[in-house]
């Protein structure tokens, strides 16, 4: 008996070593996918029946070996995988957005489709893309006639050696923590809730830019996890608190359908992050048609100056005349605009607004059961049955613009929330801005209405102590992360010291924000007396400066020191710089793009004697391309060349 327990234990353990040898010597398949210039690859490899990826420049690792995988209630696609078929395709789009840092959009890509079995025989595709700025990867469910309610993501980015600038992620998501500034890539979040997309990372040689785009209504919005150990950063789903605890944790959906795209840009400098458009181009292309109705364009705001003043007819006639007189094309109505006032209506201002022809936006609470916000009007935009006739009876007010606020969720729910009030928006040919809202992930170009999303700590946090020391750096941090993923509400241009909290930028420093940030609708907060009073060459400069732009670029620098970017409208060029630091700068301006074929008149706006002034000079010609301008601490600058 002892004998046949001894042989019986030795054919045990040679099987156990033939399983290892057999499993060490499994072959290892790897697919491929180059950018069309054949920089950047991204590569996917099974091993062992299970999923990872790496990202190389030029043959150099740029993300290192990071899992991929996902497992719903019923099905695991994370081990156990076998190879079923590929195929490729190669991505050649062009199409335009009202909104935007470009209006022409040119999406060039290598695309591979990998399709992989579990031993259910149920299958997964993972496809790649690979663009000259950066790679994106998705899971798609092909199968037909399941429903999948995902409940794990193995996804994970594994970050080298890095500095990172990455916010926290918060119990209800409006996308408004601070950044922190260039910590090492691998450091924990503070709390279980982890770390909040975008993710930018400076290795050696690389910026990386870590985001979502496409998450439509069978996906979560996603974030990353807390722990990160050794840069490797992993998924993770919304919090369960989230929209006051309604709606699941995990998205259920029916297949075919996909998760959002990952999405990966990468350069040797940081202009490549900045001007990529890599968001964008991921996107689902426009589902609403026609958008020869959407104009983008530049408002006044009462509310930054005034909390109140949407309830007084009078003061919000005061912010139309602001618009009119500055040429801005609208004046935005914020909460409480419904609550009667003492002798006049809502369509006093509805009438007096169109005598100026001046277009008005509409403040809404996103309502429902997801917020316990009590501003209004709420709960509109919730029902659809109501959203539909509240959005029929502002157009035929002929108000133009509605923008919704306290969504505070990433949930599926919220989700499909934002894009149904998209679609029926459109519909009346309405156009929408989110605040309190998530990140933006490519709704732009599925719904062209969109025109912009708050998911900042912009102006209206100069009322913390904190924000107001350190805005001159978070708004440089901005450039390179948040305002890479869309349109953003920052609402800039604040002169005024807000509450009791002074500015510690200087006036120039606020005026370059509306150039070096880029939002569809350009909400300028200050109120009607600081701007009027201003300068009659910055109040030109605001009446014509535009918010849609022609082509963008980053002329130099650095998340949390300084920022200089040219922007182009037509044949006009503006050139704006701002300065993170509590030091004095100079900068020897470069522009070889601008004097290649016109003589251009300059008008350039710099830092005075004091933070609060802003001096100017006419320039007919500057020698050579180049422009040397100097800023003051947390200052700024801003030139406009115009063709002679």
């Amino acid at each position: 008996m002892i004998e046949n327990l001894k042989k019986l234990s030795v054919v045990f353990i040679l099987s156990i070593v033939f399983l290892a040898q057999v499993n060490a010597q499994a072959p290892v398949k790897e697919w491929k996918v180059y950018s069309p210039d054949n920089s950047l690859q991204i590569n996917l490899q099974l091993k062992n029946g299970s999923l990872s990826y790496n990202v190389q420049d030029a043959g150099a690792e740029i993300v290192r070996r990071s899992k991929l995988g996902v497992e719903s209630t019923t099905e695991k696609f994370a081990g156990g995988l076998r190879f079923v078929n590929e195929q490729k395709r190669k991505i050649n789009e062009i199409y335009t957005l009202p909104t935007g840092k470009y209006h022409i959009y040119h999406a060039t890509a290598n695309q591979a489709s990998v399709t992989f079995a579990n031993s259910n025989k149920s299958n997964i595709t993972v496809e790649m893309r690979a663009f000259n700025d950066g790679v994106a990867f998705r899971y798609r469910f092909p199968d037909s006639a399941k429903t999948y309610t995902i409940i794990k993501e193995y996804t994970e980015f594994a970050i080298p050696e890095a500095a990172a600038w990455i916010m926290p992620y918060d119990k209800d998501p409006a996308y408004e923590n601070i950044y922190k500034n260039g910590i090492p890539a691998g450091t924990a979040a503070t709390d279980s809730l982890g770390w909040a997309f975008p993710a930018l990372f400076h290795t050696k040689d690389h910026w990386l830019f870590i985001s979502e785009s496409n998450t439509n209504g069978d996906n979560a919005a996603m974030h990353l996890q807390q722990n990160c150990d050794n840069g490797v950063y992993k998924l993770a789903f919304p919090m369960a608190a989230e929209s006051l605890g309604k709606g699941s944790v995990y998205p259920t959906a029916k297949t075919p359908f996909a998760t959002a795209w990952r999405l990966i840009i990468a350069g040797k400098n940081p202009g490549v992050i900045v001007q990529s458009a890599m968001v964008s181009h991921l996107a689902q292309p426009n589902v609403i048609g026609d958008v020869s109705w959407v104009e983008p364009g530049r408002s006044s705001w009462s509310w930054w100056s005034d909390h109140a003043s949407s309830r007084n007819i009078t003061t919000m006639k005061r912010f139309v005349d602001l618009a009119a007189k500055m040429k801005w094309e609208y004046s935005l109505v914020d909460a409480n605009w419904n609550i009667p006032t003492t002798g006049r209506t809502i369509f006093d201002l509805v009438k007096y607004a169109r005598q100026k022809n001046v277009k008005l936006t509409f403040w809404y609470n996103s309502g429902g059961p997801y917020n316990n916000v009590t501003e209004q009007p709420r709960d509109l935009m919730f029902n659809p049955n109501a959203r539909k006739a509240e959005l029929k009876k502002l157009h035929t007010w002929g108000v133009k613009a509605i923008k919704v606020d306290f969504f505070d969720s990433d949930k599926q729910n919220v989700m499909q929330l934002c894009q149904d009030i998209l679609k029926d928006a459109a519909k009346e040919q309405i156009m929408v801005i989110f605040h309190g809202c998530t990140l933006p992930r490519g709704w732009a170009r599925t719904y062209p209405n969109l025109l912009s999303m708050e998911a900042v700590r912009g102006a209206e946090n100069y009322g913390s102590t904190e924000f107001a020391m350190d805005a001159a750096q978070y708004n440089t941090v901005f450039v390179f992360t948040r305002n890479v993923a869309g349109s953003m509400d920052y609402t800039p241009v604040t002169f005024s010291d807000y509450k009791d909290h002074p500015h510690t930028t200087t006036n120039t420093h606020e005026l370059a924000l509306s150039v070096v940030f880029e939002s569809g609708m350009m909400h300028f907060a200050d109120s009607d007396s600081s701007y009027l009073k201003q300068d009659n060459s910055v109040k030109a400069f605001l009446s014509g400066v535009p918010n849609t732009w022609d082509d963008t670029k980053l002329i130099q620098g650095e998340p949390g020191k300084d920022v200089i970017i040219a922007r182009r409208k037509g044949k006009n060029w503006y050139i704006a710089g701002i300065n993170g630091e509590n030091k004095a700068k100079s900068f020897m301006v470069n522009l070889p793009f601008l004097y290649s074929n016109d003589m251009y008149r300059s008008t350039i706006y710099t830092d005075g004697n004091s933070p609060r002034q802003i001096v100017h000079r006419d320039v007919i010609e500057e020698k050579g391309n180049k422009v040397a301008v100097k800023m003051m601490p947390k200052g700024g600058f801003v030139m406009v060349f115009k063709p002679q």
